[in-house]
């Protein structure tokens, strides 16, 4: 490791950060490969998280009306069914893989005192990577729950690959990787 400390997380200390859990990776051209897990995963740390009132923020991707991907104004767009948001959770709507990029993300996070960002959903390789790098230079502690993070096939890789070699350079550099049932 890269000189980054291994780090553990449970609801006292930490922000859960769901990223892009929207119609579009289940049932949209970038459907992801073990959708039903992953979702079924983000969906025990939410429940988790609520159960303890602790922080949760959603993060959604959106683009420009017409758009093939994450078209707006329909279900590709909306957040999957089981892990809307509920009263006091904010959502941050974003338009660059990094959520931290042209959106409010870093004051929501600041508001909680917390500085452990626990980071779930879809893409491994595009928006979870970027947020995560983005989370560790502005001095957050990341931690990447391994089965709550999704990707599809790309070309050159098989999804469940991918997924492991992203998680493979964040923990060398960025944050720790766990398992869903670690974060207590």
């Amino acid at each position: 490791h890269l000189g980054i400390a291994p780090s553990a997380a449970s609801t006292d200390d930490s922000v859960l950060v769901i990223i892009d859990a929207q119609n579009e990776y289940a049932d949209g051209l970038l459907k992801t490969a073990e959708i039903d897990s992953t979702r079924k995963n983000i969906k025990t740390l939410l429940d988790h998280y609520r159960k303890t009132s602790a922080p949760v923020i959603h993060v959604v991707h959106e683009v420009p009306a017409g758009a093939p991907l994450f078209t707006p104004g329909t279900p590709l767009a909306d957040e999957l069914e089981e892990l809307r948001p509920v009263s006091d959770e904010s959502v941050v709507v974003k338009h660059h893989p990094g959520s931290f990029t042209d959106t409010n993300l870093n004051n929501l996070i600041e508001k909680t005192g917390r500085k452990k960002l626990v980071l779930v959903g879809y893409m491994a390789h595009v928006c979870v990577s970027t947020t995560a790098r983005q989370a560790a230079e502005r001095g957050y502690d990341v931690i990447l729950p391994r089965e709550a993070i999704g990707d599809r096939d790309i070309p050159g890789a098989e999804a469940s690959v991918l997924v492991n070699i992203v998680l493979s350079e964040l923990a060398d550099a960025f944050g720790t990787v766990v398992s869903v049932s670690d974060i207590n």
